[in-house]
């Protein structure tokens, strides 16, 4: 009688903590998910606003770089949130983390954009930007968009050259491009009318 009350003890005992954990890690999934798509739509919105200060911490360059790259941004809206997983072959550097996915209307035509949320544990989330990419169209949930949303993603990914675009060093093109020319013109000045000078300007 004693072993039976001990066995069912140990028993409800172990049921007792795996609800509770099955209750704290729904907990944990439900907050990043919701921080995921809240930091998602804010940047979306930053984005068509182009206003790189009311992105997300960390996503002021990459609003630059998106709109460098794709040209203007008429939309943008969230279309999927989900956790991702990373295993590089050693279960220690198996690691969980949220991404969210967002649908833009540019003027090089749709794409896919996915923010990543890396804050090294899920238990560990925040809104703060890790990194965003653009998915190419089969990378899309199936899902996520129609059919006909996903022939024009397809067409236009195609045309863009059929590879995911350089969202955050397209940022820095415009800043390039004026420090080469202002260097070119201070030399120019600096060669005060001397022809030979001026041609070692380049």
């Amino acid at each position: 009688m004693d072993d039976n009350r001990l066995r069912n003890g140990i028993i409800i005992g172990v049921a007792v903590i795996v609800a509770v954990a099955m209750v704290a890690l729904f907990w944990i999934l439900r907050a990043s998910n919701e921080r995921t798509i809240h930091a998602s739509s804010k940047f979306a919105t930053a984005l068509v606003n182009n206003d790189p200060t009311a992105a997300p911490k960390g996503g002021a360059d990459y609003v630059k770089g998106v709109r460098a790259y794709f040209g203007g941004v008429s939309n943008a809206r969230v279309i999927d949130s989900h956790n991702h997983s990373v295993n590089t072959g050693d279960s220690a550097d198996t690691r969980s983390y949220y991404v969210g996915d967002i649908l833009l209307a540019t003027k090089r035509g749709p794409a896919v954009i996915e923010l990543e949320f890396d804050n090294q544990s899920l238990a560990n989330s925040s809104e703060k930007i890790s990194s965003i990419h653009e998915l190419a169209p089969d990378n899309v949930r199936k899902h996520k968009l129609s059919a006909s949303a996903r022939d024009a993603l397809k067409a236009a990914y195609a045309q863009r050259g059929g590879k995911p675009g350089d969202l955050l060093s397209t940022a820095a093109v415009p800043v390039k491009v004026k420090l080469r020319a202002d260097t070119h013109l201070k030399c120019i000045q600096d060669a005060h009318g001397d022809v030979n000078k001026m041609v070692r300007c380049g």
